[in-house]
C-alpha cells in the first residue's frame, strides 16, 4: 500500500458518496411528495397512510446508511494514512491537518450530527404531512 493508492481509493469513495447523496436527495424529495399527496387526498385510507409512512422510513433509513458510509470514507482514509505514517507523506503538515479534520480512525456507526439532525427533520416532515389533519 502506498499513499497514491490511498488517495485514489479516497477519491473514488468520494465520487460514490456524491452520487449516493444526490440519490438520497431525490428519494427524500419523492418521499415528501408522496407524503404530501397522501395527506392532501381526503380518500387516503389507513393502508395508504401506512404504506406512505413505510416508504418515507425506508428513504430516511437508506439515507442514514449512505451518510454513514460517506463519513466512513474519510475515516478509512485517515486510518490508512495513519498506518502509512504522516512523516512518510510529501506534505506532513497538510496530512496531519487532514487527520485532525477527520478526528478519528474508529469506524462510525452513525452519520455526523448534522446528518442526523437533517434526517430527523425530514422524518418529522414526512410523518406530519401524512398524519396531521389539514385545515381546508
Amino acid at each position: 500500500m502506498n499513499l497514491e493508492n490511498i488517495v485514489m481509493a479516497f477519491q473514488a469513495g468520494r465520487m460514490v458518496d456524491g452520487l449516493a447523496f444526490i440519490g438520497s436527495i431525490l428519494a427524500i424529495w419523492l418521499a415528501l411528495r408522496i407524503a404530501n399527496m397522501t395527506g392532501e387526498n381526503p380518500d387516503s385510507n389507513i393502508v395508504a397512510k401506512i404504506v406512505s409512512t413505510g416508504f418515507g422510513a425506508c428513504v430516511v433509513l437508506g439515507s442514514w446508511q449512505a451518510y454513514t458510509f460517506a463519513q466512513n470514507t474519510f475515516i478509512n482514509a485517515a486510518a490508512r494514512i495513519e498506518m502509512f505514517g504522516v512523516d512518510n507523506t510529501p506534505a506532513p503538515e497538510r496530512t496531519q491537518g487532514f487527520l485532525d479534520f477527520v478526528g478519528t480512525t474508529e469506524v462510525a456507526a452513525t452519520p455526523t450530527p448534522l446528518g442526523i439532525a437533517f434526517l430527523a427533520i425530514v422524518s418529522l416532515m414526512i410523518v406530519t404531512l401524512i398524519w396531521v389533519p389539514r385545515n381546508n
